[in-house]
């Protein structure tokens, strides 16, 4: 399967009718969070394939795009591939839907871990891929409250033994800082702007 995936308000990269040909292998397109929905709308409306998103801490509270899936706090089977979505950052002010600290996080988690043994036991393999805002605590972070990343994130991949960690959040800088990591096994990608990438298919 081919990933289109996005964060960071990439619509200055990606945008105009040619992505239709620069992008026509697509199977399925991964929104990581603060984006425009009219632009990940209109990216659906280009490209035939499915749209899965997350929220990150700059997008309103209420936060739907047209067309598209929204993954956060939930497991969804997409062309075969089981996801789970996390949208949000560490918390850093007083308001904002998608912002979490540590603990929050947990629970979010925790409300999903039926699901992910469920998962283990009827199809073999707790999760595919892991999508998220925030990058996990350690790998791809930043040392400001706003962009460290999650510690469960960590136990999530030790867990659940993921193939693939899709990011955003942090804004790299081409050929200085590390945009892909493998932890256990996981590919852990931080997909600022936009990246494309194969994943096979899963074991079954």
């Amino acid at each position: 399967m081919r990933i289109l995936a996005l964060s960071d308000n990439v619509v200055s990269h990606i945008y105009g009718p040619a992505i239709t040909q620069s992008f026509a292998d697509v199977d399925l397109i991964v929104g990581c969070g603060d984006l425009p929905s009219a632009y990940l709308e209109y990216i659906v409306t280009l490209l035939p394939a499915p749209l899965i998103y997350v929220p990150g801490n700059h997008d309103p509270d209420r936060y739907i795009v047209p067309g598209g899936i929204n993954i956060d706090g939930r497991i969804v089977n997409v062309c075969g591939y089981w996801f789970m979505g996390l949208g949000g950052s560490q918390r850093y002010k007083n308001r904002g839907k998608h912002q979490y600290t540590e603990f929050d996080m947990n629970l979010r988690v925790a409300r999903l871990l039926p699901r992910l043994l469920y998962n283990r036991m009827r199809f073999g393999r707790a999760l595919d891929v892991l999508v998220t805002h925030s990058p996990a605590w350690g790998i791809h972070d930043a040392r400001d409250v706003a962009h460290t990343g999650f510690h469960v994130f960590l136990r999530l991949i030790q867990w659940c033994r993921p193939r693939l960690m899709l990011h955003g959040h942090t804004h790299i800088l081409q050929n200085i800082q590390v945009a892909e990591t493998e932890y256990l096994g996981c590919r852990i990608i931080n997909v600022f702007p936009a990246r494309t990438l194969t994943l096979l298919q899963p074991c079954t």
